[in-house]
């Protein structure tokens, strides 16, 4: 018998993107009961042509702001055995969501955290931006088995692993918070290099450096409640944004022997993008101490988790 599965998908404002991701979804190998769920936060306009033109589809409206809140609303609705979390702007592979699942049974874990690869609109042309996107946009590997976690924008698990590990909680950096917290229940994730979505690398400085200011005002916020703003935890964060900085220099030789990317000017410009960016991003968070801030961005910007009570109905 196959597992019925609800795919969960936040949205904000990018209509286009999230048309591509629903027409890969329908092409999808799985011949099993599949439910997709789409929480749009708000989107200026709204999204009425995408909501009649995929009937098959549940869209819910979320009024409040952030990617969690969007997804703990779709968590409410979702009917799964089996539930699958993706992004607007990822694209599914085919046999995404039927390789996902039998990974579930086969390697007998209870997350499957998947590769995500990044793809640029002209990959003979990249700019600076997708270079270094190209080679460090998404570390899935890594990320599982190192840091024990998976990105949103690639999880498959089941509804009961979801009802026991709870809410994601928004203003921290959620897929990190989330998959800490399952396996702190002694649920198990492992990494499915076959279990696939490929997302778009962006393309310039702006769309880089708001990414992590994002990331950065996540981190300091779930660094805040740990350390409750002692002197000891603003020392400690103040060694990490100088790691940050300092951590460009081991990186040289990933990048020069990433198959990522093939042209040397390619993997210059990577280059020159990795300092730029952990430069800017120390200096970014030595900032997040000396104004004390507490600021994670308009869009992000929530009034935490759901309680977890209402995750029974899931």
């Amino acid at each position: 018998m196959m597992l019925s599965v609800s795919v969960i998908i936040p949205h904000y404002d990018q209509q286009d993107l999230l048309r591509k991701c629903l027409d890969g979804l329908l092409l999808q190998s799985y011949i099993g009961p599949q439910q997709v769920i789409v929480a749009d936060n708000n989107t200026p306009g709204g999204i009425e042509e995408i909501v009649n033109r995929y009937p098959g589809v549940t869209f819910l409206q979320v009024e409040e702001r952030g990617a969690a809140c969007a997804r703990n609303a779709a968590l409410q609705v979702a009917t799964g055995e089996v539930i699958a979390f993706t992004d607007s702007d990822c694209m599914p592979d085919r046999n995404w969501l039927a390789v996902g699942i039998e990974a579930l049974a086969i390697d007998d874990t209870d997350i499957v955290g998947g590769a995500v690869q990044v793809t640029a609109d002209d990959e003979k042309s990249l700019t600076s931006v997708e270079a270094f996107e190209k080679v460090f946009g998404f570390r899935q590997r890594q990320y599982v088995e190192q840091k024990n976690f998976s990105v949103t924008a690639n999880i498959i698990t089941r509804r009961d692993v979801v009802r026991e590990t709870g809410c994601f909680t928004n203003g921290l950096s959620e897929d990190v918070d989330w998959c800490h917290r399952a396996l702190v229940l002694g649920f198990r994730l492992s990494f499915y290099g076959k279990c696939i979505v490929s997302h778009p690398a962006r393309r310039d400085w702006a769309a880089l450096t708001q990414k992590w200011s994002r990331l950065i005002a996540e981190r300091w916020r779930g660094h805040q409640n740990r350390y409750d703003r002692r002197l000891s935890g603003m020392m400690i964060w103040c060694l990490m944004a100088l790691g940050t900085a300092l951590s460009a220099v081991p990186h040289i030789v990933f990048v020069a022997i990433s198959p990522a990317l093939a042209d040397k000017r390619d993997k210059l410009a990577a280059l020159k993008i990795l300092f730029r960016i952990r430069t800017w991003r120390c200096v970014r968070m030595l900032q997040m101490v000396l104004n004390d801030e507490d600021d994670i961005g308009e869009h992000n910007r929530g009034i935490g988790a759901k309680n977890d009570s209402a995750m029974q109905e899931v």
